[in-house]
């Protein structure tokens, strides 16, 4: 009986191009079971080119709630919210958007905070560490957000747009004055003096994908921490565990947004 879609059963959606990477709907249709809410989450898979006619679409659907938004839609759903609250306006991302009784759209972004508090979860330090962050997308954007708020000692932005990093430079740097940044390209760059490495792109995904940077590059005691979630142990994440690198897994990203998504969704 717990495991019946009812009639009164609420809708929520986990929307990405690619789609099989995603652990959001398990994740979150377990957590309605185990506190019994009548509720399910649905993967939705959409390319750009459908993402405004679908999202139209879902605004008309009553009993659907909201999403969760990833690769590669978190920047263009932003443009298409009625609302932005602080996170999601200041990095111009979203990766949650719900439906007020009115059915406009109220986005939101946790990655951020997410990635943070998930890391120090795990018992990480932050403070007066220097950072290097792989990737300045929808994901990376709230990441480095969030870093400069944790009294970091410096952070590294390395991208294969290299004009995209150094926009993010300019736009943190006017909230975060004081916080040295640095601005690398995806085809040169040093991790010698760096403590801490995030892999924000997609690389690794898909089997075949290129490392996203050479792990023998990095100090032999820096942290490697991955936001893909699955595969879990990703290409990146094995071979610098067999390099004697700490690691921190995707996992933690999505585990540490729970309840700030819940609470953002009046879910509980």
């Amino acid at each position: 009986m717990d495991n019946l879609i009812l009639g009164s059963t609420k809708i929520y959606g986990c929307i990405a191009d690619p789609i099989e990477h995603v652990r959001a709907p398990s994740i979150f249709t377990s957590m309605f079971r185990q506190r019994k809410i009548d509720a399910v989450m649905i993967p939705i898979h959409v390319n750009e080119d459908s993402l405004i006619n679908v999202i139209n679409s879902l605004k008309v659907i009553k009993n659907f709630y909201g999403l969760t938004v990833t690769i590669p839609h978190k920047t263009e759903i932003a443009k298409i919210c009625d609302f932005l609250e602080p996170d999601a306006n200041k990095t111009k991302a979203v990766n949650w958007i719900k439906f007020d009784k009115n059915r406009k759209i109220i986005g939101n972004n946790f990655d951020g905070k997410g990635f943070v508090n998930g890391f120090l979860n795990q018992n990480h330090v932050l403070k007066n560490k220097s950072v290097c962050l792989f990737g300045t997308g929808g994901a990376g954007i709230a990441i480095a957000y969030s870093l400069a708020d944790e009294k970091i000692k410096k952070l590294k932005l390395i991208n294969r747009d290299i004009n995209k990093a150094n926009n993010l430079k300019l736009n943190i740097n006017k909230v975060s004055p004081n916080l040295n940044i640095e601005v690398s390209s995806s085809l040169e760059y040093e991790l010698n003096d760096i403590d801490i490495i995030i892999n924000a792109t997609s690389l690794g995904l898909k089997n075949n994908d290129p490392l996203p940077f050479d792990v023998n590059k990095s100090k032999i005691d820096c942290i490697v921490a991955d936001i893909i979630m699955n595969p879990m142990d990703t290409e990146l994440l094995k071979i610098s565990k067999s390099l004697g690198r700490t690691i921190h897994y995707g996992k933690y990203m999505i585990e540490s947004q729970i309840d700030l998504a819940g609470k953002f969704l009046n879910i509980w």
